[in-house]
């Protein structure tokens, strides 16, 4: 006889990975889990509330806020930090990044996708199970929007962040709710996704940026917000409580903020953008996220 627990949405993953055609991309994934075993005395494969906690505890450990990479790319940095260069597409630059070894999550294969993401993880949890568990199965799931729901993802890294989200190459990936006065607008939406973002951006606070002058000198701006294409590639920096971090982008692929890319800060800025579009008159409520169920309101 074969017996299994499972739990669906145990946890929501929020990483970050390298993609051949667009670069880093933020992506937000929920997980489930299927504890595969037998019953003990009591007739329990494994406690729920230990279950959640344990699945949770390893996979914000060892994946969540991370780019995730095959190990052939990891390089040795100094200072204990780890480096690697990814050429990808029609580019003849390579995106370039350092940070310490927790900022990354290496992965025994040649590709990264939700498999090999998956029997990764399922190893790393078996790890730690019970001796009435003897197989995991980890289930990796994209969040189901409505058909024409514009979505993008984007990367962020927030240095005064407390937690994990001061991982400079760390992401999501979610879908953003526009209403101009109180009715739901689908063509707002697809502007701030796919005409403003492009569908993948990474927001950068602009005193993180190491070439501010040749930036300056480009776009004629002394604080440059937004995205600039004529930008050939734009030098991040900073130092936060895990470390030092730092990265070379090409340029059309970040998107300058004046303040830190928190959602609230997001959510503002979606909101300002629209109401410069849309006039005085007519009010804006913008629902921005960060990955899947969670985010901030603004109303203008």
């Amino acid at each position: 006889m074969k017996i299994s627990l499972f739990y669906k949405n145990v946890t929501v993953l929020d990483y970050a990975y390298l993609d051949d055609h667009k670069g880093v991309v933020g992506d937000a994934l929920r997980v489930h889990v299927e504890f595969i075993g037998k019953t003990d005395e009591e007739g329990v494969v494994y406690d729920f509330s230990h279950a959640k906690k344990k699945v949770k505890e390893i996979i914000d450990r060892d994946c969540d806020h991370r780019l995730v990479i095959p190990s052939s790319l990891m390089e040795e940095a100094n200072e204990g930090n780890v480096r690697l260069s990814y050429t990808y597409g029609l580019s003849d630059m390579p995106i370039t990044y350092e940070c310490p070894r927790q900022g990354i999550c290496e992965l025994p294969f040649r590709h990264v996708n939700k498999q090999t993401m998956a029997i990764y993880l399922e190893e790393q949890v078996l790890k730690e199970m019970p001796d009435t568990v003897t197989a995991i199965k980890l289930t990796l799931e994209d969040e189901v929007f409505p058909i024409g729901k514009a979505t993008f993802h984007y990367t962020h890294g927030l240095k005064e962040h407390y937690g994990n989200c001061q991982r400079l190459f760390h992401g999501h990936k979610n879908t953003v709710d526009v209403l101009i006065n109180n009715q739901p607008s689908s063509e707002w939406e697809s502007y701030l996704a796919e005409e403003l973002f492009k569908e993948n951006i990474h927001f950068c606070k602009w005193e993180n940026v190491v070439n501010q002058k040749d930036i300056q000198a480009l776009v004629k701006r002394e604080l440059p917000t937004g995205r600039f294409s004529e930008i050939p590639s734009v030098d991040i920096a900073y130092t936060s409580a895990q470390g030092k971090f730092s990265c070379t982008l090409p340029g059309n692929e970040v998107f300058f903020m004046e303040d830190e890319s928190t959602v609230e800060n997001l959510s503002m800025l979606f909101a300002r953008l629209i109401k410069e579009k849309v006039g005085p008159s007519k009010s804006v409520t913008v629902r921005a996220y960060e990955g899947i169920a969670k985010g901030a309101i603004t109303t203008l």
